[in-house]
Parts: structure tokens; sequence; C-alpha cells
């Protein structure tokens, strides 16, 4: 039986493809200087260690609360909240994995409950950001973030079901007993996963799931 559901949080459960990007073009800097470091990380010039280090250096000196504020109007996608309580209701354990930050990820894991949720961390000290990123989930390697999970809960890997919808989902996908590509954002995530999940809400996709007493593989 799939006993967890791991989701991923930017451009699954919200609508925001990344809360990085999103603070940024809020404050006016992702067309000025943070665009320059996501082309240079792609392109293969930095680590995403040290695109991560970049980006958070911009907000060096600003308050917590400011981009926290921002993170906070960020929208669920339709049905999320309905979702997570379906899923727990059916016996799954539901976390979050996010190459996202904190700033969001701990709001959603308190108002939906979460058993489980890793992203990254921005440092701050007495309320004020450093500049310094605490990277807990590297980009394309979620799998470690599963694996985690599954030592903490105590289930096998392939118990889990893994819900994304990038690129930087893959790996997750791969170390889960089934995964499903939710709105996927490319050809390489629609077919890295079990199945797509391609309109309808997240509460539907969480329907479809085999959980609970339902044998794996039959649908509802």
């Amino acid at each position: 039986m799939y006993r967890a559901v791991l989701f991923d949080l930017d451009g699954t459960l919200t609508p925001v493809a990344s809360v990085w990007e999103h603070i940024h073009r809020t404050l006016g800097l992702w067309e000025a200087e943070a665009r320059r470091h996501q082309e240079e990380f792609e392109a293969g010039g930095i680590d995403y260690e040290e695109f991560c280090r970049r980006d958070a250096a911009h907000w060096k000196g600003m308050r917590v609360a400011a981009l926290r504020a921002i993170a906070d109007r960020i929208p669920y996608r339709p049905g999320v909240r309905e979702a997570i309580g379906e899923a727990r209701g059916r016996g799954a354990v539901v976390g979050v994995i996010s190459t996202g930050l904190t700033l969001l990820a701990d709001r959603v894991h308190r108002e939906l409950g979460l058993a489980f949720t890793i992203a990254n961390r921005l440092v701050a000290r007495g309320g004020i950001l450093t500049g310094d990123v605490q990277v807990n989930v590297r980009h394309a390697r979620k799998d470690e973030a599963v694996d985690l999970f599954c030592g903490q809960f105590g289930i096998d890997r392939r118990e889990v079901v893994s819900v994304g919808d990038s690129d930087g989902d893959i790996s997750m996908f791969q170390r889960t007993g089934w995964s499903v590509a939710c709105l996927p954002a490319s050809d390489r995530a629609r077919a890295a996963a079990s199945e797509v999940h391609d309109s309808g809400s997240i509460l539907d996709l969480v329907r479809s799931l085999p959980l609970g007493s339902e044998r794996p593989g039959v649908r509802a």
C-alpha cells in the first residue's frame, strides 16, 4: 500500500514556480541581477550552493518579516487544502520537499498540518538577514530528502507517492514507488513520472491515488 505522499511546493501546491524568483521580482531585483545568476547556474557556470548564496546575498540587511510578508501572499492552487485533508483522512503521511524557502514552507506546514517539511533556510540574526543560506535540499537531489523522510517515519520508499512539476522533481520521482507530474513544466518531468495530471484540481489528483486500503496500481 502507498502510505505517504510527498509534494513539491513551488509550482505544484502553489501557482508560483519559484518563491526565490517571486521575491526578487516583487523587490525589483530580478531583471537587474538575479536573472543572471539563474542563467549562469543553468549554463553550468556555478553550482547550486553558489547559486543560492548569490540569491540570498541580495537580501542581506533586509528584515525577515518583509520577505515573509511577500511569501505570505502566495496562494495555493485550487483544492490543495481539501486534498491534504483527503490524503490524511485515508491514512497517508503527507509532507513537502522543496528547493524553495522556509519563508513559505513553514507557513504551508502549519496551515496544512503536514507531518514533514524540508526547504532551504535564509540565515538571520535578530530578525535581519545575513545574506547567507542553509541549503537543505539541493537541485535535482530531492531523492536525498525522500530517504530522510523514509528514515524518520519508518516508511519504505516504495510505499511513497511523489508529486511535482519540474526537472528538479525527477530524482524524487525516481526514488518513490509512484509519481505524478502535476501540470508538468517540461517534457522531461512529464516523461519521468508514473502518471501525468494535466487538468482539474489537486483534490482530483489525490482522489485518484491508490492510498489507504487500496492496492497499488488500482484506480478508484
